[in-house]
């Protein structure tokens, strides 16, 4: 009993999530792969109806009440409204599946339930989007083990540092090469506006 609530929990948590419960429950509880997968799906959905509906009631109580919450949601409030206003402009909901379903660092339910959040997205095309990107990171994730176990057997773990290494090198490079396009679309806009 404890070994399926510790998966949902870990399912639960904001930078672990589901990257962190399916291999936890199947190599430290010892889980099957359907059971494991299904608690951390579980898991990741549950906090997204939740985060959707009472940030707002929420973030607004514990910046009224506290100051340091009113600079810690104004600064989270604005860096994902900058980071994702292209995205969700350009894709729509069908950037909330890919967002969550790529498992990558601060990816996931939690953040894709913020973006609904702040730009009003439609409720349950919303949550749909979010249930079958868990689906996949789900499965992303059970992929991505069965290669790091591959190659840790045959190759072994210095092919599998070197891989991390190289996926983390990768998304390093995507995240500088899109801030660098914020910035420049952000200059262009003082451009136009000093110009007017």
């Amino acid at each position: 009993m404890i070994e399926i609530v510790t998966t949902v929990l870990m399912g639960m948590t904001p930078l672990v999530g589901i990257r962190g419960a399916i291999p936890m429950a199947i190599f430290v509880h010892g889980m099957d792969i359907p059971t494991a997968y299904l608690l951390s799906v579980i898991g990741e959905f549950l906090p997204v109806i939740f985060i959707i509906n009472f940030l707002g009631i929420v973030s607004a109580w514990l910046s009224k009440n506290f100051g340091f919450m009113k600079k810690f949601f104004d600064f989270l409030f604005a860096k994902t409204r900058r980071d994702y206003n292209g995205k969700v402009g350009k894709f729509g909901i069908f950037a909330l599946f890919l967002y969550t379903g790529i498992p990558l660092p601060f990816s996931g339910a939690w953040t894709a339930s913020l973006i609904v959040f702040l730009f009003g997205l439609p409720f349950w095309k919303s949550v749909t989007a979010i249930f079958f990107g868990v689906l996949l990171a789900g499965i992303n994730i059970l992929i991505i083990m069965e290669m790091g176990i591959a190659v840790e057997k045959y190759q072994g773990p210095m092919a599998l540092a070197g891989f991390i290494f190289l996926l983390g090198l990768v998304y390093f490079l995507y995240r500088r090469k899109n801030s660098k396009k914020i910035a420049d679309n952000e200059k262009e806009k003082l451009n136009i506006q000093n110009k007017s």
